[in-house]
């Protein structure tokens, strides 16, 4: 980087976390499109059914990273090919989830190689080591991250619960 680059956007970790995810995002993308014939929604969704799921569609839209019009357009399009099944929660019979098909099972089974090697050759550059250290260090900046995101919320709908509570008298 040069020194006009370590004032301006670049020395953000958050951009470069940004940066990194849009070249993983595009290349994978491209692998599962033509590998498999899906969008990298669909493949979260998958996923995110596969090793987490049965979800109502808020629940899968946090847990694929996407958000909810995308879970819900990505739920819908692999509805239509059979690979999901929409059906009440055995909870709350009230509630729709989503699970995967049999269909569904075995595109999971081809998603999760793909992601894996792909995950793999990006990091291929660390040693064990410095993946190991990367590993926590992230988990702990996500855990942050989360943390910021709540309070955020929180210092957000105050306001308007104070305006609320103000206009009823």
């Amino acid at each position: 980087m040069t020194s006009a680059n370590q004032s301006g956007l670049t020395q953000f970790l958050t951009y470069r976390i940004h940066v990194l995810n849009k070249l993983s995002e595009r290349g994978i993308s491209e692998l599962y499109q033509r590998k498999i014939g899906i969008s990298i929604a669909e493949a979260r969704v998958i996923a995110a059914v596969g090793a987490f799921g049965p979800f109502s569609v808020m629940e899968l839209a946090r847990h694929a990273n996407l958000d909810k019009s995308q879970a819900s357009r990505a739920a819908e399009a692999l509805m239509r090919r059979a690979l999901l099944q929409r059906q009440a929660s055995r909870d709350d019979g009230r509630i729709v989830v989503v699970s995967l098909t049999p269909a569904g099972r075995a595109l999971y089974r081809k998603i999760m190689p793909i992601a894996r090697r792909w995950n793999d050759d990006m990091f291929a550059v660390l040693g064990e080591r410095e993946h190991a250290q990367l590993s926590r260090l992230l988990d702990k900046v996500i855990a942050a991250a989360r943390n910021l995101e709540v309070l955020t919320a929180q210092k957000t709908t105050k306001p308007r619960a104070k305006r609320a509570s103000a206009s009823t008298r």
